[in-house]
């Protein structure tokens, strides 16, 4: 069974898949970055973020990050 997909659902796709793919990355360094988290609390943001994808990111910017000193 063949399955072709019209030129712009794909490119439509692949640009949502790289944007997704660069959230995840920024998500996760700031994970990495953060004082306020152990390693095993960052392990666990990492496979949240990593799970819910975009919804695991602002999960993390909304409860993980905690709070941000000046």
């Amino acid at each position: 069974m063949l399955i072709v997909m019209d030129p712009i659902t794909l490119t439509l796709s692949g640009i949502s898949g790289i944007i997704a793919l660069v959230i995840f990355v920024i998500t996760v360094v700031s994970i990495v970055n953060n004082p306020n988290q152990g390693g095993f609390g960052k392990f666990i943001w990492i496979l949240v973020a990593f799970f819910l994808s975009v919804l695991g990111s602002i999960l993390w910017l909304l409860f993980g990050r905690g709070k941000v000193r000046s």
